[in-house]
């Protein structure tokens, strides 16, 4: 095959060239034929064919090479949208995300655990019924964005189950520019019915203290100023007085302590001493300043004198004591008889404070050491700060310790507490002997 070029139109061609020789009876070549085959036509389909074959080679490549950039950017997106899916989930908040039509297309697992145990809602206009808003507001979630100062909002969630949460919801609309539509609405959801709480104790312990404080100090003011104006007052008048101020005092004295406690417990600031005190020779002491603190009641002592030493702060073991005393008289009345009593047995001593007072309702007993609590048949007889019983609940358990309170078979009520014994032979190896 042979390519020529034609020179008077310049015009390119092929064509097969064969050559036959023909020669005379003795075998001298005499001629020699010369065939040409135009090939041009498919010589050129060819070179087209080639050429083709070469650009969708080319093409093939590209979209291999796009195939596979286009995996990598799917993977990358993949790992991407795990990540974010794992960065969702483990948030705090709940996330819920809702189209423009209202379908929600993502809820977080805080969110979920949040609505449990109703089933996860299909729309937000479901999830929004669920709220009670604080101040009452429109379910309309075009509402939750607008016209609110970050997009926030206060509402109580009901659950299935019967209780309440409160719960801080801040809106974020996506894709809204000017009157255009939202696109999506993103809902997180925090929690902050622990604050809310610790806000209204708050609030009802600075109400408490300013009622409780206000006697007391009203006492000991118009008495000061009595007996400063009057110089002259009977004898049996100013001991009165002084009485009363002196009584007040004391009230006002015992609320400082177990405020003060109760700030460092919850401060957790309050440290614990873990020294032997020998309860038999402790507890008489402070049985005796009360009984000129409470004339009127009669106390009885039943303490062995063996008893073994036990591990606690004598200063705070003192305030649980007065505490529970002062409880006893003062909600089993006047001329009440309280005993005090103490056991040792299974590696603790156990401390009983009995009156025979009117006792407590039984579906009290679980809540008497709740902060604040005071049970509903005394609450209105007697004053007090619902604070005394909580602070020495803390103050034993933070010495290793135990309290109870349960009613007596034969009336009255028994409040108790017990601390473990000192073991005086490991105390003995740490505390080598002089010399």
């Amino acid at each position: 095959m042979v390519g020529f070029r034609i020179r008077a139109t310049g015009e390119e061609r092929w064509a097969y060239v064969s050559a036959t020789a023909l020669t005379d009876d003795k075998g001298a070549l005499e001629y020699v034929i010369n065939a040409f085959h135009d090939i041009t036509d498919r010589k050129r389909a060819e070179l087209e064919r080639d050429a083709e074959r070469e650009r969708l080679a080319g093409i093939l490549d590209q979209r291999l090479a796009d195939e596979a950039r286009l995996a990598e950017l799917i993977r990358s997106e993949q790992a991407r949208a795990a990540e974010l899916d794992a960065i969702i989930g483990a948030i705090g908040e709940g996330i819920v995300v809702a189209d423009r039509d209202g379908s929600i297309r993502l809820a977080n697992r805080t969110a979920l655990d949040m609505l449990a145990p109703s089933d996860p809602p299909p729309n937000l206009e479901t999830l929004l019924g669920r709220f009670d808003f604080v101040p009452p507001r429109s379910d309309d979630p075009a509402s939750l964005a607008g016209g609110l100062p970050g997009g926030t909002l206060l509402a109580r969630l009901n659950r299935g189950d019967g209780s309440s949460r409160w719960i801080e919801i801040s809106a974020y609309p996506v894709g809204a520019r000017d009157a255009e539509p939202t696109e999506e609405m993103i809902l997180v959801l925090r929690d902050v019915s622990a604050a809310r709480e610790r806000e209204q104790a708050r609030d009802a312990f600075i109400g408490m203290l300013s009622h409780e404080l206000r006697t007391p100090i009203t006492t000991i003011y118009a008495g000061a100023k009595v007996l400063a104006r009057h110089v002259g007052l009977p004898h049996d008048t100013r001991l009165e007085i002084f009485e009363d101020v002196h009584g007040e005092a004391e009230r006002l004295h015992r609320l400082v302590e177990d405020v003060v406690a109760l700030t460092r417990l919850g401060e957790g600031a309050l440290e614990i001493g873990s020294e032997p005190v020998l309860l038999q020779r402790f507890l008489p002491l402070v049985v005796r300043s009360e009984e000129g603190r409470w004339p009127d009641a009669a106390f009885e002592l039943a303490i062995p004198e063996d008893l073994p030493p036990v591990a606690g702060d004598a200063t705070y073991v003192e305030q649980v004591v007065r505490n529970l005393l002062a409880n006893a008289v003062k909600y089993a009345g006047a001329g009440s008889h309280v005993t005090i009593a103490a056991r040792w047995q299974n590696g603790e001593v156990a401390v009983r404070v009995l009156d025979d007072g009117p006792g407590f309702p039984e579906a009290d007993a679980e809540r008497l050491f709740d902060l604040y609590y005071r049970a509903s048949s005394t609450a209105q007889k007697v004053s007090g700060s619902g604070i005394g019983l909580f602070v020495c609940s803390r103050l034993i358990a933070a010495m290793g310790g135990r309290m109870w309170a349960a009613n007596r078979p034969g009336g009255g009520a028994e409040f108790g507490f017990a601390l473990r014994v000192v073991d005086e032979d490991a105390q003995d190896a740490e505390v080598p002997e002089a010399g």
